[in-house]
């Protein structure tokens, strides 16, 4: 399959998921709103979060795929990973059980007392997830590695059903969602269990100091990135003065800049780190039309969320205790985010195609840039204007590590004349779709106006690009 068809099948599998996400927040947003216990729940999985983006999704994989694509000992190599890695995550997640004090100093130290005291309980049952999410990111990669993007990309949804479940149980609270995030992750590591039936496991560390070699850098990258989050919520905590709700705006806010960040921007970066790993002769190609596909997508999507983030945060979230000001709020902060969408869909594109050929110090280099920029920013804007300075100075770091990378590229003709096209094509929509949506007050005006959108876009682009669609549709 070409980039383009295997980043649509991760997509749509991704899109599937990110739905079942909607429903799960839009429930969390009704029943809890911005209130100081959702506050407490978000602290609380920030922690697993945290740990995946470093452990799992992160810095593993990036040196896990290359490494296990060539290696001639698999079965050994991966037990050697395994081996280490589930000892020193079983005594990170026994320490935060005992001591789930760190989460609030990592995450949280503004916040009011009660909510402190309410994150410690959460954080004792959400701290054990992390092994399965490890589990979970492994069998991922191996699945990757042969190919296959759709089901694995699909195993999320069951976490985001354990999740709704809960939320719709009477009398539990917090508590429902809370134990519903542990059993939706080793829900989904079960479901994709199965690649490591493939293997002959055993307790060994023969492999260690190899993986090790290439895993660290990449480690590190991803462990300063993650600065950033606690340095977000840590500021926005201050802000809110202890009063609660600025932890949620972010979280909900994030939930749909992460949407098509997740759909399109991983998608296409998780193929390219598994084309490349395959084909790195033709590094510069992949690169090049990996670029555009992130384009492709990323680009209308934050024109279009700027366009409507009113009208769609209205539409799923504005229930029960979800204010109008909580969705005006909410909106100026996702404008802010989206404002670094495509740039970190590049960004994340180009820092995996350098991990494909092994090099990881520049990928590290770029992240040290965006965390550090990221900071400052907070401290001078996030201070200042709470969720919305955070979200822009996210925005901002994300630009500038991207330009890095661009820099640090030998050949710095990364770029199409396709990709002038799509920023056209995206304005063109996102001024038609604004108009658009003036036209009715209605919810479900939104659905309407976002297909209304979808179609201007891929009218006008289709125009730009019907060449490739005719080459496309031979090869099909």
């Amino acid at each position: 399959m070409s980039i383009l068809a295997s980043s649509l099948a991760f997509a749509i599998a991704t899109f599937l998921s990110r739905i079942l996400g909607l429903v799960r927040d839009m429930l969390m947003a009704s029943k809890f709103g911005t209130s100081w216990q959702a506050d407490a729940y978000f602290v609380a999985i920030l922690f697993p979060f945290f740990l995946r983006r470093v452990f799992g999704e992160g810095a593993m994989t990036s040196a896990f795929v290359p490494l296990y694509s060539e290696s001639k000992e698999k079965d050994e190599f991966l037990s050697s990973v395994l081996t280490l890695f589930t000892l020193i995550l079983l005594i990170i997640v026994i320490i935060v059980m005992i001591f789930p004090d760190i989460v609030i100093y990592l995450f949280s130290s503004g916040a009011a007392p009660e909510t402190k005291q309410l994150i410690r309980k959460l954080t004792r049952v959400t701290a054990p997830s992390i092994l399965f999410i490890f589990w979970w990111a492994i069998t991922y990669s191996i699945e990757n590695t042969r190919g296959k993007f759709f089901y694995p990309a699909l195993t999320p949804i069951i976490p985001n059903i354990v999740i709704i479940i809960s939320l719709l149980l009477p009398k539990v609270g917090i508590y429902g969602p809370t134990w519903g995030f542990l059993i939706g992750e080793i829900a989904a590591f079960a479901a994709l269990a199965y690649p490591l039936k493939r293997h002959k496991l055993k307790f060994t560390f023969k492999y260690a100091r190899e993986f090790l070699q290439y895993f660290w850098p990449s480690f590190l990258a991803m462990s300063i990135s993650q600065i950033n989050s606690i340095v977000d919520t840590n500021v926005v905590s201050y802000y809110s003065q202890g009063k609660g709700g600025g932890v949620s705006y972010l979280q909900y806010a994030s939930r749909f800049y992460m949407l098509p960040y997740g759909l399109f921007g991983v998608a296409v970066a998780t193929v390219i780190l598994s084309t490349i790993s395959n084909d790195r002769e033709n590094y510069t190609k992949h690169l090049r039309k990996g670029i555009t596909s992130t384009m492709f997508f990323t680009v209308p999507a934050a024109v279009g969320l700027i366009a409507l983030s009113k009208p769609i945060l209205r539409l799923f979230y504005e229930y029960g205790q979800f204010t109008a000001q909580d969705t005006k709020m909410t909106a100026y902060v996702l404008n802010a985010y989206v404002l670094g969408l495509p740039f970190y869909g590049i960004y994340s594109t180009m820092a995996r195609a350098r991990h494909a050929v092994k090099d990881m110090k520049t990928p590290l280099k770029a992240t040290s840039i965006v965390a550090i920029t990221n900071v400052i920013m907070d401290l001078l804007v996030g201070l200042k204007y709470g969720p919305i300075g955070v979200a822009l100075a996210t925005s901002v770091a994300g630009i500038i590590g991207f330009v890095y990378l661009l820099l640090k590229e030998k050949n710095k003709k990364l770029f199409e004349k396709d990709d002038l096209f799509i920023l056209i094509s995206s304005i063109i929509m996102g001024i038609a779709t604004y108009y658009f949506s003036l036209i009715s007050s209605r919810r479900y005006w939104a659905i309407i106006s976002t297909i209304f959108g979808a179609a201007v876009y891929l009218l006008v682009s289709s125009i730009f690009f019907k060449d490739r669609i005719k080459e496309f549709l031979k090869r099909r």
